[in-house]
């Protein structure tokens, strides 16, 4: 791994506008790249664990635990707004601006913090999901509300079997969720707030350069959601890399993360 930066620290907490604490952590050297998660994981419990090492090889990079998992705090009501000011306070904190890597909702929520002039370079994005304003997406964070009441693993097994639609044999393989998982389950509601409302055509005037990645084992809609976010934005491109379902390897990414944001 290259050496890292003499003189930084290596995890910490920054502390948002709100006052919300968010817990970070940095690996590596070179250009930095901010890493935001998905839905309902921490840096702790992420579905992409070694995905920092490997760009570490090239960038530097900095995760953070979004509000409301791991060991960030969270605050009494959610709104998006707060979770773009999470993220700029990291990036103010790198001293940016710098290239954000999204993962599924965590690349749409990179979306939505570029359309608020966060200070972002260039965006790397693998399968953000898009949804349009209907009444049925509205009604997800109501039915997950009450999902949560039964307890947060009914909202979790809610959520990836009808929200997300993980393939059966995908989650019978699935290990059972951990305490920290459990734990972390509540804020699934906060990507059914923001979600809904966000059709490629919302994101069409981003001005940075944007990677759009989806895996060819993935299903119909997470390539579809990327072309149209690639036809609709200034200066964006899609590619598909060779992967499993949501999912691409870490060398693979990592390659083409360099080719696209290196030095």
């Amino acid at each position: 791994m290259s050496p890292e930066q003499p003189g930084l620290e290596t995890n910490g907490t920054v502390v948002s506008l709100d006052g919300t604490p968010i817990a970070w952590s940095r690996i590596g050297s070179g250009p930095d790249l901010v890493m935001v998660h998905c839905v309902g994981v921490s840096r702790a419990t992420t579905p992409q664990p070694t995905l920092a090492n490997t760009l570490a090889e090239h960038f530097t990079v900095w995760s953070y635990d979004r509000r409301g998992k791991g060991t960030s705090g969270n605050a009494d009501t959610y709104a998006v707004e707060r979770e773009v000011e999470d993220l700029g306070a990291i990036i103010d904190m790198v001293g940016g601006p710098v290239t954000v890597y999204g993962f599924s909702s965590g690349a749409t929520l990179s979306l939505i913090a570029g359309e608020a002039g966060a200070a972002i370079d260039r965006l790397v994005l693998v399968e953000p999901p898009l949804s349009t304003d209907s009444g049925a997406d509205r009604e997800f964070h109501t039915e997950g509300e009450r999902r949560l009441r039964q307890g947060p693993e009914e909202l979790l097994r809610w959520f990836q079997s009808e929200v997300v639609g993980i393939p059966k044999e995908i989650l019978a393989d699935m290990p059972p969720p951990s305490e920290q998982s459990l734990r972390d389950a509540p804020s699934i509601l906060h990507e059914l707030t923001f979600l809904p409302g966000t059709p490629a055509e919302r994101f069409s005037a981003i001005p940075q350069p944007t990677l759009l990645i989806a895996s060819d084992a993935s299903a119909g809609d997470m390539g579809a959601w990327g072309r149209q976010l690639a036809s609709a934005m200034i200066d964006a491109r899609f590619m598909v890399l060779p992967g499993q379902w949501h999912e691409v390897d870490d060398e693979t990414l990592t390659t083409v993360i360099r080719d696209f944001a290196g030095d």
